[in-house]
């Protein structure tokens, strides 16, 4: 499960136009040490021909939904399961979208004691997160989810689930290609990443510092 994510001051407008193909431009890009869900940040769609930026809600509320305070905003989408929950099923046309993060934390549990990790690109470049949004008209909210996977042999000691992270070249296909080959992009990253401890003071959504990301091992 992906429950927290993290965009540092490093991750700059620039990144989004170089990695997600965003043309418009746009600006006050504010880094968020914490990111949980319902927070708002900017995800990338496809629309009238090319990739946009719209700031959405992280937990997905149907469009369906009436009454956000009786849903279940689902802030993960299993992908061996998409096509069977309606929740998820009828946006796997046109409601694919790919969220830009520097990394996301994950906590490793060893009996009764889970620990934080921040988990990142080795190379030091944002990761591409898989994701589907929905559009509710009667809340009038735009809202998102995280596809996740099965975690790699490498990841699975942390967790058993990996968010699906695309690559810089197939973000396109996967905003706008057909399902049947949109959705083999969504198996466990083949790339290297990095899970580093870290205090579990990012468990408090209200903690929201660049200290968060310090490795436990640097404050010794």
């Amino acid at each position: 499960m992906c429950g927290r994510k993290y965009a540092s001051e490093e991750l700059t407008w620039a990144e989004y136009r170089e990695m997600l193909s965003i043309i418009q431009p746009t600006s006050n890009l504010q880094p968020n040490y914490n990111i949980a869900p319902t927070h708002v940040m900017p995800v990338c769609v496809w629309e009238s021909g090319q990739a946009v930026l719209k700031p959405m809600q992280w937990g997905l509320i149907p469009t369906w939904v009436k009454d956000a305070k009786r849903s279940y905003a689902m802030i993960n989408a299993r992908s061996e399961t998409l096509e069977e929950k309606p929740s998820f099923r009828n946006l796997l046309k046109s409601c694919r979208c790919a969220v830009l993060v520097s990394g996301f934390y994950e906590w490793k549990r060893d009996g009764k004691h889970k620990q934080a990790h921040k988990v990142e690109r080795s190379d030091g470049k944002p990761m591409i997160l898989a994701g589907l949004w929905a559009d509710n008209p009667v809340l009038e909210t735009m809202t998102y989810t995280i596809i996740t996977t099965e975690a790699t042999p490498a990841f699975a000691p942390i967790h058993n689930r990996l968010p699906a992270i695309l690559e810089p070249d197939q973000v396109q296909s996967w905003l706008t290609g057909q399902w049947r080959e949109a959705g083999v992009m969504l198996k466990p990253y083949a790339g290297n990443i990095d899970a580093v401890p870290v205090s579990n003071d990012v468990g408090n959504v209200r903690n929201n510092y660049p200290e968060l990301l310090r490795p436990l091992a640097a404050m010794g």
